[in-house]
């Protein structure tokens, strides 16, 4: 019984200090590895929309190109924007939507509608629930960077001048914190 502890004993420890023998990875170049910010986003071409049908109690997805729009019964919805975390980092897609009904005197709904937060931003509709399932398509290879609280603007790769949907984001994104 003690050789099988000695033994069992000498496994771990030179299992457990493998890896201070390891050789050190170079994370820096391989951009999967390396760390990144909670606040990088990727563009996707296009957003899986789900509409919920309170009246008959079904649910649709529609697949909406990013800059296009898409009839459902009286509602129109268009998408400006879909964005999606990096595989690293905890999931979430969000989608910066307009939304139209066509039988009711409303303002349209403009935001961005969070998978993992739904709350943040919700259109209020007597007969339809209106959600995001997510994003679609090639991901877009360069990142949208949302300044923390602390900065004031958002930056795409590149570009200095921020428009008017990634501000949105920014506060939306606060919002959540």
């Amino acid at each position: 019984m003690k050789k099988r502890s000695v033994v069992l004993f000498i496994c771990l420890f030179s299992i457990g200090g493998m890896s201070a023998y390891a050789a050190p990875s170079d994370s820096s170049s391989d951009p999967q590895k390396q760390s990144v910010s909670e606040n990088i986003w990727y563009s996707q071409p296009k957003a899986k929309i789900r509409v919920l049908n309170k009246l008959e109690s079904s649910a649709t997805t529609l697949t909406i190109p990013v800059g296009g729009s898409v009839e459902y019964k009286t509602l129109s919805i268009s998408v400006s924007k879909c964005i999606v975390r990096p595989e690293n980092l905890s999931p979430d897609s969000a989608a910066f939507v307009t939304i139209k009904d066509s039988k009711l005197p409303m303002n349209p709904f403009n935001a961005w509608i969070f998978v993992a937060e739904p709350g943040v931003s919700v259109f209020e509709h007597p007969l339809y629930n209106v959600s995001i399932a997510g994003c679609a398509g090639e991901i877009d290879n360069k990142p949208l960077v949302v300044k923390s609280p602390s900065g004031s603007t958002t930056e795409q790769k590149g570009q200095n001048a921020p428009n008017d949907i990634e501000q949105s984001l920014e506060r939306s994104i606060q919002s959540q914190h």
